[in-house]
């Protein structure tokens, strides 16, 4: 990032004006976690106050793209990363505020960077809170499964099945299995049949973090099931209550 842009001009007056606040921070006991954490909950509080109509959501997703501070580059970039969670994301930033300040010795500059730091967190965190985490125009598979719980009842099997991992992320060679697996639900009302394949197979690439080209999708829909399978589709018609 930008030092001129985090730190901008050094004044003799601020490094004076450092020191004691830097003291008070200290004598109080307020680490940079726990300031954060103060600074993430009222975030959470502000964003839950918002009614997100379509119009604001768009505003907002455009206001998340453009935002430029010390926590919002490093939350974005670990914000990619299907292997971490919310807590660990919030950790890597930390880390990463750790790492500056370690390197800072002008005390006006390590209150800066606390500054930049923790509104910078708040202004990116409400934004990503009022959006319910979902910061990118990307559908799902909740989004396309008719039921409230279907998609954690899905993701649950799968893991069970070792289809995939806690992060959802494939751990199967063949992915023509997980398609027809997709396809079944699809043919049985699981996955709203208004949906066409091109919107199912968005939302598996989403949710799996893999790729489903459009000819394997169509290949592995008119393949024959394995006896595997058949069994794979008995206990899921269980699961959901199909007829089978």
């Amino acid at each position: 990032m930008d030092q001129k842009k985090l730190y901008g001009r050094w004044n003799f007056w601020e490094e004076l004006a450092g020191y004691p606040m830097m003291i008070y921070y200290w004598i109080r006991g307020e680490r940079i976690k726990k300031l954060l954490y103060k600074r993430i909950e009222k975030a959470r509080f502000r964003a839950n106050q918002i009614i997100l109509t379509e119009k604001i959501k768009h505003e907002f997703i455009i206001d998340y793209e453009k935002t430029d501070n010390f926590f919002s580059h490093h939350f974005k970039n670990i914000d990619d990363s299907r292997n971490h969670n919310f807590q660990e994301k919030i950790a890597y930033c930390l880390q990463q505020y750790r790492k500056e300040s370690s390197r800072l010795m002008s005390s006006s500059n390590m209150m800066k960077l606390q500054e930049n730091f923790l509104s910078g967190a708040e202004t990116t965190l409400f934004i990503y809170f009022a959006l319910d985490h979902k910061v990118k125009r990307e559908i799902h598979l909740s989004d396309i499964m008719i039921g409230e719980n279907s998609s954690v009842l899905l993701f649950d099997f799968l893991k069970a099945k070792k289809y995939i991992d806690e992060n959802h992320n494939l751990l199967v060679d063949q992915k023509s299995s997980l398609i027809r697996i997709h396809r079944f639900l699809k043919d049985n009302y699981i996955i709203n049949p208004d949906f066409q394949d091109i919107t199912i197979i968005e939302a598996m690439e989403n949710e799996y973090n893999t790729n489903f080209d459009k000819g394997t999708f169509s290949r592995a829909v008119i393949a024959k099931t394995s006896d595997f399978e058949e069994s794979i589709y008995k206990e899921l018609s269980k699961i959901f209550n199909i007829k089978y």
